[in-house]
Parts: C-alpha cells; sequence; structure tokens
C-alpha cells in the first residue's frame, strides 16, 4: 500500500472503513499494521480491521474472555450501531505508531515513534524520532520532524547514514491523554536541546513503554542494566 500513514490518515481510513471494520470483513482492507501499548513495558501489534479510534481514543478488538470487564458497548454502539456481533471486546489502548516501508540496518522494521540512531563515518552520532507528514490522501513522506523542516527517511538513507532503532518516545506516559505520535516526536527532536536533554530523552527511549514520570527511576533502570523488550 503506498501510502504515507499519519494519526490523521489512519483516523480517515478507519471512518472510511467502518463498516468493514464493525461487520469483521476483512477483504480489501489497507495492509496496515500498527503498534499500541498493551500494558506498562509491553507493546501490542494489530493489523487494519481489527482496530479503531473514537475521537482520538484508540480501541483494539480482543477476542480473550480476561478483557471483557475493559469492554466498552457505548463506545462500540457510538461508532457501528449493532453491526458488531461476534467482534469481541474492545479494549482502549494508547495507539504508538504504525509500520513503515522502511526498515533499519538490522533489518528491522521501522515504525512512526521509533527512535533512530543515525551513524555516518566522520559526522556526530544523532538520535531523532520518526514521525508521518501526510494529508488524509495519503501523499506525504516518513520523516525527522524538525524546526523548519521534515528531514526524510529517504533522504538519510540516499546521504549513506546507518540507521538503527534503538527505543521509542512512548516514555513518561499517561493512560488517560492522548498525545500525537508526531506530537511525541516532535518534543524528542526538540531544536533548543542541550546535549544533556538529548542524552536523557535517548536514555528514556530505551525503557519504552513507560509510564514512569520521574527521570530517576529511568536512570536506575539504566544502573540496573535492564532491559524492555520494546520491540
Amino acid at each position: 500500500m503506498d501510502m504515507v500513514i499519519s494519526d490523521v490518515t489512519l483516523k480517515y481510513l478507519c471512518q472510511k472503513y467502518r463498516h468493514d471494520i464493525g461487520t469483521g470483513t476483512n477483504k480489501f482492507l489497507p495492509g496496515i499494521k500498527v503498534r499500541y501499548v498493551a500494558a506498562n513495558k509491553k507493546f501490542g501489534y494489530a493489523y487494519f480491521g481489527n482496530f479503531f479510534f473514537f475521537d482520538d481514543d484508540f480501541y483494539v478488538w480482543e477476542k480473550d474472555d480476561k478483557y471483557a470487564v475493559y469492554h466498552n458497548q457505548d463506545i462500540v454502539e457510538e461508532v457501528f450501531d449493532d453491526e458488531c456481533k461476534g467482534r469481541g471486546y474492545a479494549r482502549r489502548v494508547l495507539f504508538a505508531g504504525v509500520l513503515t516501508d522502511f526498515v533499519d540496518d538490522n533489518g528491522e522494521g521501522i515504525y512512526t515513534g521509533d527512535v533512530i540512531k543515525l551513524i555516518k563515518e566522520d559526522v556526530p552520532t544523532k538520535y531523532f524520532a520518526v514521525g508521518a507528514w501526510s494529508r488524509e490522501d495519503g501523499k506525504g513522506e516518513y520523516c525527522f520532524i524538525l524546526d523548519n523542516h521534515n528531514w526524510e527517511l529517504e533522504e538519510c538513507i540516499r546521504q549513506n547514514y546507518r540507521l538503527i532503532r534503538v527505543g521509542t518516545v512512548f516514555y513518561q506516559l499517561d493512560a488517560s491523554d492522548y498525545t500525537g505520535v508526531n506530537q511525541r516526536t516532535m518534543e524528542f527532536n526538540g531544536w533548543r536541546d542541550t546535549e544533556e536533554d538529548k542524552r536523557i530523552k535517548a536514555l528514556m527511549a530505551k525503557y519504552t513503554p513507560n509510564f514512569d514520570k520521574e527521570l530517576w527511576k529511568y536512570k536506575g533502570l539504566e544502573i540496573l542494566g535492564a532491559e524492555f523488550d520494546w520491540r
């Protein structure tokens, strides 16, 4: 699917294919894979047709009865009327990016919201987070959204940078608040940041998804040599 999928585009597509999502008709749906925060320290993944938006809130369909307590029937009926028989339980989670058509130097697929280490001989190492700059029609680019321009991933590759995924921007999370992926990436890519600011953000990106607010907890994880399977 030759589209650049930002949050805005994804919401548009969910509305466009609302009937198919509600009824579970999976034929001819866009081949989009997304990531979400399944729990603290754990991401989940879903394909288009198995999730939907209600305003800014993001829901995934679950079959396991253990998710029955999280089901929101009022939201389901508001979005789909009575088209959702047999779809399971609608559980609200935090949206955490979409799989792009780029891979890093280790062959791993890059998601929006990923923090990328850029390596090039004789150039200082940089860390930037990936966003998606697009319209509802899907035209645009996957890029690092900077202060006054976008640095496209395709251009980084043309300039012979090595791209290594090292973490994500989903740290210091708040389960009750929605913050768009592009907003999180722009905050990570802060052009006013000091070198210490950049170091701290790169550290927190390693330990994601994480709801801890206090910086000392991330530093403690570093001292302990903890590792999250953020992939």
